[in-house]
C-alpha cells in the first residue's frame, strides 16, 4: 500500500486524444489522405487543458475542451511528475505559433521530410512533446526513469513531422500497451 502512495505522488497522467467525430471538410480530407478514422490530435495536460493547434485558427494554444467518447479516442500515458511539469512549461512557449504548412505539404503529402522547426501541426507537436519527455529522462540518467524511457522508445523511431494523427495514434497505443504490461 505504501508503495502505491509513493507511486501516485511522483507521476502524472497525460492523455493524447484523437478526433474521430463528424468534423468538417478539412477533417474528411485528412481522413481520406491518411486512410484513417482520425483527423486531429490533442495533448491532454495534467492541469485539464489541451495543447495543440486549434482546429479552426490553426494557431498553437491551450484550451479547455469537452472530450466526448463518441468524438474522441483517448490514450493515457503515465510519466514522472517532474518530466510532465517541464514538458507543460515548454508547451506554453509553443503557444501562438502558426501552422506548419511547409511540413504538411513537404512531409505529409510529398514525404520529403521538409518542415519548419518553429511551427506546428497537431500530430507533429504532440509527437515532439513525447520525444522531449523521452530525451529529458534519458539525459537525467536517473534509474527510476528506466521503465518510462523504455515505454516511450517507439516515439524515437520517427521524426515528429513524419507523423499523421493516425500514425501517432498507433505509436501512442503501443506506448500505452508497454506501460500496461510493466505494471
Amino acid at each position: 500500500m505504501m508503495e502505491d502512495l509513493r507511486f501516485m505522488n511522483t507521476t502524472k497522467t497525460i492523455n493524447i486524444v484523437f478526433y474521430k467525430g463528424p468534423g468538417n471538410f478539412r477533417d474528411q480530407l485528412v481522413r481520406m489522405w491518411t486512410k484513417s478514422p482520425y483527423s486531429h490530435s490533442e495533448f491532454g495536460r495534467s492541469d485539464g487543458f489541451y495543447h495543440s493547434n486549434d482546429r479552426s485558427s490553426l494557431i498553437s494554444r491551450l484550451d479547455a475542451l469537452e472530450i466526448s467518447q463518441n468524438d474522441w479516442e483517448m490514450c493515457r500515458i503515465v510519466l514522472p511528475t517532474e518530466i510532465v511539469e517541464r514538458l507543460e512549461r515548454r508547451q506554453i512557449k509553443k503557444n501562438g505559433t502558426t501552422y506548419d504548412w511547409m511540413g504538411i505539404i513537404f512531409s505529409q503529402v510529398f514525404r520529403l521530410g521538409l518542415h519548419d522547426s518553429k511551427r506546428w501541426f497537431c500530430s507533429k507537436s504532440n509527437a515532439d512533446d513525447l520525444g522531449y519527455a523521452h530525451k529529458l529522462m534519458q539525459r537525467s540518467r536517473k534509474s527510476c526513469f528506466e521503465h518510462y524511457i523504455t515505454a516511450l522508445q517507439p516515439i524515437q523511431k520517427f521524426k515528429p513531422n513524419e507523423l499523421s494523427p493516425y500514425d501517432l495514434f498507433k505509436i501512442v497505443r503501443e506506448i500505452e500497451h508497454i506501460q500496461q504490461q510493466s505494471r
